[in-house]
């Protein structure tokens, strides 16, 4: 897929998502300045400004590049990366004889500016801060949902399923995007693989950015370098970690190649140094701090859980919608996508809060898991699980699949209260048989006008005659 600013192509660089190259480009900025910033120990005149204007021309270069994704959260990655290189270098700038660096370092600055509104990278990145850009307002909407799925589903909902789960269980009944993701990588891996396991990623994060070391036992000059290269690979892991907060950049193992070198440097800088006091107290604070950011996020997803209506909880394969103010009604559903479609999710959070229902959803239907005094619901093709004991009952179904005349006669015949819903549309004979076997067994037969085996179209006037009540 091709991605365009206006009529402008946005570089993508071999990857789907012109993001994911920005990732990679604003992770590799800052090691190329730790590599160009080693020019400055050579003695050498001519050698010297040579390897200072190539370095600084390389760096514009890569500029460029990120630029032309027009990626506003890669963009904005590599500017917090270069922040931090700027900070930690302030005092080698601050040193005698340094004006030269500050000139140079000033110089690169006003070219990467100008780069920046030659690109129209500025023009994108100054809609962001308009209310009609709905590539910003969607992704609130979205972050909001996942923390509430963090909230409500701790355990987490599985790889790769964070943004199907949103879509069916957390996003708005009238919204339309799709998601693959929550677009987000902090959100998207709490989302799928639990918070406790994000707790204890962040806690190794902190701990080796917070772990001591010592280069007291260096050579100036190789202290110098040392200290470069370190401050490098630590923008370097902030522009990754900066960028991975608007996209879900950090799912590509390509992206990976820069902050696992970054992160070998800090180990080598570990290693070479031997260093240990201080080691527990750092490890504290990166207790603290995974604590919480991991209390934060959860927090602030149950705030938000607050103001919904509808609680979601998932266990062992069953979704259960509870409405904050239920009635006694109860429902077990078994989904087909065949007849639901493929947002079965927010049709059955419909179910739940325009009846006032706690609506159990199977997505592994067990005849087993049907408690008494549940309304049983079954549609499609998941009616072939049931017997006449399961059915036992009030059962609900739903555009069946066509069974065997006996078989269907016999599920029925069990039923002391129940109804049948058939399309009107009768496209594989299964309205005709059912029809059959209800007159026999005296169920009521409902017809959904205007429909064939897939009734999404026009659930919202089905749930009313559902029979809840």
């Amino acid at each position: 897929m091709e991605y365009y600013f206006q009529d402008q192509l946005r570089w993508s660089f071999g990857f789907e998502n012109p993001n994911k190259a920005a990732a990679l480009i604003a992770s590799l900025l800052p090691l190329w300045w730790a590599l160009a910033q080693a020019a400055w120990a050579l003695r050498r005149g001519f050698i010297k400004w040579m390897a200072v204007a190539v370095g600084g021309a390389v760096l514009c270069a890569g500029w460029w590049l990120l630029f032309m994704t027009f990626s506003r959260g890669g963009i904005v990655g590599a500017a917090a990366g270069f922040l931090y290189v700027g900070w930690r270098s302030r005092a080698a700038l601050a040193g005698g004889g340094a004006w030269m660096r500050k000139w140079v370092a000033l110089l690169l600055v006003l070219l990467v500016a100008g780069l920046f509104g030659a690109s129209n990278a500025a023009l994108r990145s100054s809609q962001g801060l308009g209310t009609g850009d709905g590539s910003v307002t969607n992704r609130f909407e979205l972050w909001q949902g996942g923390l509430r799925m963090i909230a409500q589903i701790p355990q987490g909902v599985g790889t790769r399923n964070s943004g199907s789960a949103y879509m069916q269980w957390f996003q708005p009944l009238e919204s339309t995007p799709r998601y693959r993701t929550l677009v987000n990588s902090y959100l998207t891996f709490a989302a799928e693989q639990g918070i406790g396991v994000f707790a204890l990623a962040v806690f190794g994060v902190v701990l080796l950015w917070r772990w001591p070391t010592s280069s007291a036992s260096l050579t100036a000059s190789a202290k110098e370098q040392m200290e470069g290269l370190n401050i490098g690979a630590r923008g370097s892991l902030i522009a990754f970690a900066v960028a991975g907060f608007f996209s879900t950049t950090m799912e590509e193992p390509a992206l990976w190649l820069a902050p696992a070198f970054c992160g070998a440097v800090m180990v080598i800088g570990i290693w070479r140094s031997g260093i240990r006091f201080g080691l527990l107290l750092a490890a504290g604070r990166a207790l603290v701090a995974s604590a919480a950011i991991c209390a934060g996020m959860f927090a602030a997803g149950a705030i938000l859980s607050w103001r919904e209506p509808l609680m979601v909880r998932l266990h062992q394969g069953e979704v259960a919608l509870e409405p904050r103010f239920a009635a006694a009604r109860r429902c077990l559903v078994w989904v087909d996508e065949g007849v639901l479609g493929s947002d079965y999710g927010k049709l059955m959070r419909e179910l739940a809060l325009k009846q006032g229902a706690n609506v159990r959803v199977a997505l592994e239907p067990d005849p087993k898991a049907h408690r008494p005094g549940e309304t049983l619901i079954v549609t499609g093709d998941t009616v072939s699980r049931l017997d006449s004991a399961s059915a036992a009952g009030a059962l609900v179904l739903i555009a069946p699949s066509r069974l065997e005349e006996r078989q269907a006669a016999e599920i029925l015949r069990g039923v002391r209260k129940g109804m049948l819903f058939t399309p009107s549309f009768d496209e594989d004979g299964r309205s005709a048989a059912w029809n059959k076997a209800a007159a026999e067994a005296g169920v009521p037969v409902r017809v959904i006008d205007g429909v064939g085996s897939q009734v999404d179209s026009v659930w919202s006037e089905t749930v009313p005659k559902l029979g809840l009540n």
